[in-house]
């Protein structure tokens, strides 16, 4: 049994597809969706990983905020953005974390520490979910 699986962005539909199951990152922690699960809203965390099982293969995302909706036969999510993580460059991921990390550890009092925060987490998101998708663990 399968349940419809649509994920939108600002820029048009990421994908729209039927899985298995569904776990969505949430402030809380992972939260898995299943066919015929009830109805439910429910915001994501700021970035993290969503793991989809599709006809028994798990596929990863790096996803960036935003909400889902729940219905009895379709999960929608709304997110300013989604990646397959098989388009993550790695390198690109590491050299984000590393600049972010090198911002966090200046003695600069002009430095965002926020907005470094959050360059970190999205570039250790990004590297997660690369790992994964190529059949590691997630660190």
């Amino acid at each position: 049994m399968s349940f419809r699986l649509l994920a939108l962005t600002p820029k048009g539909v990421f994908f729209d597809k039927n899985v298995d199951e569904a776990y969505f990152p949430t402030p809380d922690g992972p939260l898995g969706i299943f066919p015929n699960y009830t109805r439910i809203r429910f915001a994501l965390a700021p970035s993290g990983v969503l793991k989809v099982k599709e006809s028994g293969k798990e596929k990863y995302y790096a996803i960036f905020g935003g909400l889902v909706k729940v219905d009895s036969d379709q999960t929608m999510i709304l997110t300013e953005e989604i990646e397959d993580g098989g388009s993550i460059d790695m390198a690109r991921a590491i050299a984000a974390r590393d600049r972010a990390q090198d911002l966090l550890g200046s003695k600069e009092s002009a430095v965002d520490i926020e907005r470094a925060k959050a360059a970190l987490n999205r570039a250790l998101t990004r590297i997660d979910v690369k790992s994964l998708d190529e059949g590691g663990r997630k660190s």
